[in-house]
């Protein structure tokens, strides 16, 4: 009886102290971490602009072509944003085959295995809309909503982030 009034009086203080802070503030940050291309680079995940994370899975069809769509709609942002298409339960052949799909000019990334249980990826597609600060500006999953990631991207592409960078120490491709 003691412990079920103690769990509804912190779940009441956690829904007021959740209430009291301005939605602004509650949007989530990214944790550091690292990708890596099939030419064997490492790339700290640190966007210099508006960047979205795209997370697919090789086998995934409806993937494939959210993945096309976002790559017209980038590629008319004229470099105002940029696009980390990250394949997850991927090995390098699945990898190759994508690259080679998108004609060799495009890059798919590799990640961590431990990457999506870090991020909350239990399924794909899912599309995180990031900003220079790596926190959280949009995030779908499964099917996008274009016109709210458009208006976002054109109210946002002009933002900027801080210029200094941080220093970070990686393990097994998590950083903090």
């Amino acid at each position: 009886m003691k412990k079920g009034l103690v769990v509804t009086i912190l779940g009441l203080l956690v829904v007021l102290l959740m209430r009291s802070f301005p939605a602004e503030a509650s949007v989530r940050k990214l944790p550091s971490f690292r990708l890596y291309t099939l030419r064997g680079e490492e790339i700290p995940f640190r966007p210099p602009s508006l960047a979205i994370l795209f997370f697919l899975d090789p086998e995934c069809l409806f993937c494939l072509a959210e993945l096309v769509k976002l790559y017209e709609r980038t590629e008319d942002l004229g470099g105002k944003v940029l696009l980390y298409p990250v394949c997850l339960r991927c090995d390098f052949r699945d990898a190759k085959r994508l690259e080679d799909s998108l004609g060799g000019k495009h890059t798919i990334y590799l990640a961590h295995p431990l990457l999506p249980a870090l991020l909350g990826i239990w399924e794909t597609p899912v599309l995180f809309l990031v900003n220079t600060e790596g926190r959280v500006l949009y995030q779908a999953k499964g099917e996008i909503a274009w016109d709210d990631l458009q208006s976002l991207l054109s109210a946002k592409n002009n933002e900027r982030g801080p210029s200094r960078q941080k220093k970070d120490s990686c393990v097994i491709g998590l950083c903090s």
